[in-house]
């Protein structure tokens, strides 16, 4: 799940479109969508979308702006949105005459099996360069005293 909203967020910041739902007081509510001017003026041979998201309900209005920024005053608006409380979307209840499915196991968004492996390799990883390193570094040792052996002066020809 972790790993979706980071792709869908650098896909967003990669894009340089910004969405925002603006609910209004009276009912309904604003659409903003900002485009970087980048975007529209190097004549992409892409074409952009928005999908308003499900708990936007009576979208009254959509708004575009091509620009860096919200202006000042969309800005605090959708500020003040975001701090808002999100309504529950209603559901309707499901008919009596629809006969019940069996219970399936809760499918998990964690690949929890997937972060374990990954984790014992990294241990195993680390594991076998330790071991490595403590080899090198009795191999270094018995070096160095063969060649403090051989040399009469120990380093100093070295």
């Amino acid at each position: 799940m972790l790993l979706k909203v980071i792709c869908l967020t650098a896909a967003m910041l990669a894009t340089g479109i910004e969405t925002a739902y603006v609910p209004s007081d009276e009912g309904g509510g604003d659409y903003l969508v900002r485009v970087e001017p980048d975007l529209v003026t190097n004549r992409s041979p892409y074409t952009f979308t928005s999908d308003v998201p499900a708990d936007a309900r009576d979208v009254r209005r959509v708004c575009i702006y091509v620009a860096d920024r919200w202006p000042a005053a969309v800005e605090r608006s959708v500020i003040e949105a975001a701090a808002r409380p999100r309504q529950a979307i209603p559901t309707a209840p499901v008919a009596a005459a629809v006969p019940a499915l069996p219970a399936e196991p809760a499918a998990t968004d964690r690949p929890w099996s997937l972060l374990i492996g990954t984790l014992v390799a990294l241990f195993l990883s680390l594991g076998g360069n330790a071991y490595l390193g403590m080899l090198l570094g009795g191999m270094r040792s018995r070096y160095v005293a063969l060649v403090r052996e051989r040399l009469p002066g120990g380093f100093s020809q070295v």
